[in-house]
C-alpha cells in the first residue's frame, strides 16, 4: 500500500512516497520504504495520541493530534511532535479520488469501503439512521490500531454490510449512505 505524505516543519515542506512493504510480523514490526530507503518500525499506542516507536534500533515518542477546528479526515492534517520537533503531516492515498476545495456533495447512494485490511471492532450506526458529515460510522482495527471511519457527507444509512468482529480486506463494502 502506497501513500503520498507532505511534512511541513516551519517554512520547509517535504513530500515523500511511503510504501508499506509487508504485513505486520509476529513481533509487531512493520517494513516500509520512504523514497529509496527501507526501514523497519515497531509502534505501540501508549495512551490516546501518544505512540512509542522503535525505528531502526532507535526509540522515539510521538504525540499525534488534529489541529483544533480541522475536519475529521483520516488524511489529516495532523500535528506530530517528536522530541522538540513539530511537524504538520498530511497523507494522501493515491488510489482514492478526493474532491478538494469544493462544497458540492455527491448525489445518490455512497458506498463506504474499508481503507485497509482489518477487523470491524464497533458499528456505531444502524440502518435507517440519519448521519451528519463527519459523524463516526464504525471502528476498524488494523495493525493493533483502531481507526474510526466517518461519514463523508450527511445522509441516511441505507445498508450496513459488515457486523462487529468480522475481518475485512481493503475495498470491502462496509455500509451505504443515501
Amino acid at each position: 500500500m502506497k501513500f503520498h505524505a507532505r511534512l511541513q516543519r516551519g517554512a520547509k515542506t517535504l513530500e515523500h512516497e511511503i510504501e508499506l512493504l509487508a504485513n505486520e510480523t509476529a513481533n509487531g514490526v512493520r517494513r516500509f520504504r520512504i523514497g529509496s530507503q527501507t526501514a523497519e518500525a515497531h509502534c505501540e499506542e501508549i495512551t490516546p495520541g501518544v505512540y512509542s516507536m522503535l525505528l531502526n534500533g532507535r526509540s522515539y515518542e510521538a504525540y499525534i493530534s488534529k489541529r483544533p477546528g480541522d475536519a475529521p479526515d483520516l488524511a489529516g492534517p495532523y500535528v506530530v511532535v517528536v522530541g522538540l520537533r513539530r511537524y504538520l503531516v498530511e497523507l494522501r492515498d493515491p488510489r482514492r479520488w478526493r474532491r478538494t476545495g469544493s462544497s458540492i456533495e455527491a448525489e445518490g447512494p455512497q458506498e463506504i469501503v474499508a481503507p485497509m485490511p482489518g477487523k470491524i471492532v464497533k458499528v456505531l450506526v444502524m440502518e435507517g439512521q440519519e448521519v451528519k458529515r463527519g459523524q463516526g460510522l464504525l471502528v476498524i482495527e488494523a495493525m493493533k490500531m483502531q481507526n474510526e471511519l466517518r461519514a463523508p457527507r450527511a445522509g441516511r444509512v441505507e445498508r450496513v454490510y459488515m457486523a462487529e468482529g468480522r475481518g475485512v480486506e481493503t475495498g470491502a463494502r462496509l455500509l451505504r449512505i443515501g
